[in-house]
């Protein structure tokens, strides 16, 4: 994982890189939200770079500022928050964004708690209702959604992702890649592999491999995440 930086808590006071301005890379429901969590945060949105889609482009709480490629031509103290849901298309726009050297930023939303000695990497986004509660690591560009909770002592890779409503107990390791999906529980000191995804609802009480897909209570293998290579 990425060095990652300390994070304060939400009722901080204003730091330094708050007054840089941030483009949400993404135009779908996920950059929507990031959006808002960004306004909310106090931070200032310059507005939505990706595919103009009117069906989503309409939508946006912020302007729609071009196709994927205006992010090259924008003022270097622009920084990025990747607004996809996908880790795999995460790291993909990400790789691509941080050609130039331009920086990502990490956004906490104020309605989210932050324990001690907790770190994100950069890009990294909890949504409201997150709870990292102490010494949990997160690498680049992780994603924790509403309601999500992470324990002590648990470390997500980069480029993971925790949908709405999952817990993650103490000391786990959630690799690079991996989703959590909504509502799944995954017990104190278990490993989950590169990619892996764990299914809606399910409770995950042993390791689980890298690039399967887990579903059920306990979890089992249910396939794998994509076809074997020929």
């Amino acid at each position: 994982m990425s060095s990652p930086r300390t994070v304060p808590p939400p009722a901080r006071q204003p730091s330094v890189h708050d007054a840089y301005p941030l483009v949400v890379l993404g135009t779908s429901g996920h950059a929507r939200e990031i959006a808002w969590i960004a306004e909310q945060a106090g931070r200032r949105v310059l507005g939505c770079v990706g595919p103009h889609r009117p069906a989503e482009t309409t939508r946006l709480p912020v302007p729609w500022l071009g196709e994927d490629d205006r992010i090259a031509t924008d003022d270097p103290a622009v920084r990025y928050v990747v607004g996809i849901g996908d880790g795999a298309v995460r790291a993909r726009i990400d790789r691509a964004a941080g050609r130039n050297g331009r920086p990502a930023e990490s956004l906490v939303s104020s309605a989210a708690v932050v324990g001690a000695r907790c770190s994100l990497g950069d890009g990294s986004v909890l949504w409201p209702g997150a709870v990292l509660t102490t010494d949990v690591r997160l690498g680049r560009h992780v994603h924790v959604g509403t309601r999500a909770t992470v324990s002590h002592d648990t470390e997500i890779g980069d480029y993971a992702t925790l949908l709405p409503g999952c817990t993650v107990a103490g000391g786990s390791r959630i690799g690079s890649g991996a989703t959590v999906c909504a509502g799944a529980t995954v017990v104190d000191n278990i490993r989950i592999g590169r990619n892996a995804v764990v299914g809606a609802g399910a409770v995950v009480v042993r390791d689980v491999p890298d690039d399967v897909v887990v579903v059920g209570v306990p979890a089992r293998v249910l396939r794998a995440t994509r076809p074997p290579e020929h």
